[in-house]
């Protein structure tokens, strides 16, 4: 019986203890609106994102946005890079470094094959990489998948 007591009265008195703790009333809730602590917002986009080889190289446009709060970044320098798969830009390279104009948009255009150069529907895997001056790396990968057209 005394035990039980104890109990109780411990009992008694870490509640009391932890009902005194949870008073605290101002706290402060942030806005949804921001301000974020990355605030540089990076997209990647292809047009078409699919393509057919034919006797004809097909191309698609390889397009980069970047806002910074919301508004246009011009003058940022983007690094367009072919990460495997077939294809190249249309400076014959698999690298291409533009800059953001004054809506923020950076552009390339990707040449795939042509039906003769691939035997089946492929994938080319292209990153674009923002330049910051700061240690986080703004990247992002997309595809554009190649389908091989008829003979």
């Amino acid at each position: 019986m005394i035990l039980r007591r104890v109990f109780t009265w411990v009992g008694l008195c870490a509640l009391a203890a932890l009902a005194s703790s949870c008073t605290r009333s101002d706290v402060s809730v942030p806005s949804p609106v921001g301000p974020s602590t990355l605030s540089i917002t990076f997209d990647l986009e292809a047009t078409p994102n699919v393509i057919v080889a034919t006797d004809k190289l097909p191309m698609a446009t390889v397009r980069a946005t970047v806002r910074k709060n919301g508004a246009a970044l011009p003058n940022v320098t983007v690094y367009f890079t072919i990460l495997s798969g077939p294809g190249e830009f249309s400076d014959y390279t698999d690298r291409v470094v533009t800059a953001t104009d004054s809506t923020g948009m950076a552009s390339v255009v990707f040449i795939g094959p042509s039906k003769y150069e691939i035997s089946r529907d492929m994938t080319t895997a292209i990153q674009g990489q923002i330049q910051t001056s700061t240690p986080e790396f703004i990247f992002k990968t997309i595809e554009i998948r190649i389908l091989r057209g008829a003979d």
